[in-house]
C-alpha cells in the first residue's frame, strides 16, 4: 500500500500543469541538433510506457536507452523492431546482447530509418525533373556493460552514425554511457544515463552560395562549407519498482526526467501491468513533450521450452501527425 500511495504522489505532482513545472526555458533551442532520428523509440515495449524506461531491465532494445541495462540480464537477448513512422517513412532496428565472461556483457545494435526514392521537383518543374534522391539515416553500436556489484552496473556504447540526403554524407561518432543501481528499498532500482554524446558534425562537401557584393550590386558564386550542429543528446534519471507483485499478476511503475539539448526538460511516466506472464499491457504519459502524450501496448509472451519468445505492439497519439505504430520481436535464450 505504500508503494502505491507513493506513485500516486509523484504523478499527482507531474499532473500540475506543465508550464509551473517548466517553463519555457529549453523551448527555443527545439529543431538546433542533427541526426533527429536518434530521438525516435526504437523498442515497442519502451514505447508502450512512454519510454520510461531507463531504470527497467526489459531486453536488448534496452541498451538504447541504457546500455548498463544489458549487465542484468540472465540470458542472450536478441531484439527486433519495426517502426511505421509518419509519410510512408519506416525505422528498422535490431540488437542483441550476451554475456562474454563472469560479470562482462557485450551487446550490438543498429538501427536505419529509410523511405522510398522520392522524386526531384524545382520551382520550374513542380511535378518533377525525372531525377530522384534518396534520404537514409543509421547508426551502429558497439556496448560493453558489467556488473560491479550485485546492486550496481555501468555500461557504455561507441556508435557510428550516418546520414544520406541526397547524396550529401554526414558522419559522425558518439557515445553513451549509463548506470544501473538496486537500491536494496523492495524492487526499487534508480538509473541515470546520457545518450547521443559526441561533437558537431556537418555534411562532407561544399554547396554553391551566391553573395551580392553591396557596392557594385553583383552576384558572385563561391563554394561554401555547410554549417555544424550538435548531436541530439539526452540526458535521462529515473526509478522504477514492483507496485504489485504476487504468482499470477505484476504491476511495474517507473517515473522519468528527461534533459535533452535541442528542447525543453519533460517528464514521463509508465506502467506495466502483467497476467500470469502471458499477457502484458502497458500505459505512458510524456509531461512538456510538444508532439507525443499518451501511448499505450500490449505484450504476448510465447514459452518454449528455455527459450522466451515475445511480441510487443505499441501506439504513440502524436498531436500533428499521424500516428504511429511499432512491433517487436524479443527472444531469450
Amino acid at each position: 500500500m505504500k508503494r502505491i500511495r507513493f506513485l500516486i504522489f509523484i504523478a499527482s505532482v507531474s499532473l500540475l500543469p506543465a508550464q509551473n513545472l517548466f517553463p519555457i526555458l529549453g523551448g527555443q533551442r527545439s529543431g538546433t541538433s542533427i541526426f533527429s532520428f536518434l530521438k525516435i523509440g526504437v523498442s515497442a515495449r519502451a514505447v508502450g510506457m512512454g519510454e520510461a524506461v531507463v531504470a527497467l531491465r526489459q531486453d536488448a532494445g534496452s541498451m538504447y536507452y541504457n546500455p548498463a541495462t544489458i549487465a542484468q540480464f540472465e540470458q542472450s537477448q536478441l531484439s527486433t523492431s519495426r517502426i511505421q513512422w509518419p509519410a510512408d517513412i519506416n525505422y528498422d532496428f535490431a540488437g542483441f546482447s550476451t554475456r562474454i565472461s563472469g560479470n562482462h556483457f557485450i551487446g550490438i545494435s543498429g538501427g536505419i530509418l529509410h523511405m522510398e526514392p522520392m522524386m526531384e521537383t524545382t520551382e520550374y518543374l513542380p511535378h518533377g525533373t525525372g531525377n530522384y534522391f534518396v534520404f537514409q539515416d543509421k547508426f551502429i553500436g558497439l556496448s560493453y556493460g558489467v556488473k560491479m556489484t550485485d546492486r550496481f552496473s555501468f555500461g557504455l556504447t561507441l556508435k557510428h552514425v550516418n546520414e544520406n540526403l541526397a547524396g550529401h554524407q554526414m558522419n559522425s561518432s558518439m557515445i553513451d554511457l549509463g548506470t544501473f543501481y538496486w537500491t536494496g528499498f523492495k524492487s526499487l532500482r534508480f538509473s541515470a544515463a546520457l545518450s547521443n554524446f559526441g561533437g558537431q558534425a556537418r555534411p562532407e562537401g561544399t554547396y554553391k552560395k551566391r553573395i551580392i557584393d553591396k557596392n557594385t550590386g553583383e552576384e558572385t558564386v563561391i563554394d561554401s562549407e555547410f554549417e555544424q550542429f550538435s548531436p541530439p543528446t539526452v540526458f535521462r534519471v529515473g526509478i522504477a519498482m514492483e507496485l504489485m507483485s504476487t504468482e499470477t499478476q505484476r504491476l511495474t511503475g517507473s517515473f522519468q526526467l528527461n534533459h535533452p539539448v535541442d528542447n525543453a526538460e519533460n517528464v514521463v511516466m509508465g506502467f506495466e501491468y502483467l497476467l500470469y506472464k502471458s499477457l502484458a499491457l502497458r500505459a505512458g504519459y510524456k509531461i512538456n513533450n510538444e508532439e507525443e502524450d499518451l501511448s499505450f501496448g500490449a505484450g504476448f509472451y510465447v514459452p518454449l521450452g528455455p527459450v522466451s519468445l515475445r511480441i510487443d505492439y505499441a501506439f504513440t497519439n502524436f498531436k500533428h501527425l499521424s500516428d504511429p505504430h511499432r512491433i517487436s520481436l524479443n527472444i531469450g535464450f
